[in-house]
């Protein structure tokens, strides 16, 4: 017998599509649903962000609206801080004039029985001073000369002297004295 070979004849061949066409159905269908439920996942996102971003523009347009409502008051805001700094900047410059100067009126009120008059003072943040005291006599002049030495005087300067002294003549009034002084007080204690 003979062999032969029929060339124009096909074989059947198994098709793959046929053959595994269940398991590619189950593939498919599953990744079907989870890009499905990917899409969901995004879509959920998308539409809670764009939410979110209105509000967010909501808020925007009500504090606009607020602003150029509220001008005035901004306005007055931004005055009130800078004179708050200014008032910042005089509190670090400020010598706490009143405990010094209440010392010195009260020496005068100890002496003189307020007829001497403290005519000028000067302190600076360092409490450095200057102060001219003017007198209508002599006696006057040398009781507060007096106790400007005493101890009880001297325990508010670490240093005090007597910078000058001037006699004022006046034909109707009489004469007048002035004496200034200049020292450094000490820090009191004002609290």
């Amino acid at each position: 017998m003979k062999n032969r070979i029929n060339l124009f004849k096909r074989k059947p061949q198994a098709d793959y599509i046929s053959v595994n066409g269940p398991k590619i159905r189950k593939y498919l269908t599953g990744l079907g649903i989870v890009l499905f439920a990917i899409f969901l996942v995004l879509m959920s996102q998308v539409v809670r962000l764009n939410k979110e971003q209105q509000d967010g523009l909501k808020k925007k347009e009500t504090y606009l609206r607020y602003l150029l409502d509220e001008k005035n008051i901004e306005a007055n805001i931004r005055y009130f801080k800078s004179k708050q700094a200014q008032v910042d900047a005089f509190l670090k410059e400020d010598a706490q004039f009143v405990p010094y100067y209440e010392v010195l009126k009260k020496s005068l009120g100890e002496t003189t029985n307020d007829k001497a008059t403290l005519e000028v003072i000067d302190i600076d943040k360092d409490r450095n001073t200057r102060f001219v005291v003017k007198f209508n006599n002599t006696d006057e002049m040398l009781l507060f000369l007096r106790y400007v030495e005493n101890e009880e005087f001297l325990k508010n300067f670490q240093s005090l002297t007597l910078q000058s002294f001037s006699l004022n003549q006046q034909l109707k009034k009489g004469s007048s004295y002035q004496l200034e002084l200049r020292g450094v007080f000490k820090e009191l204690n004002t609290k």
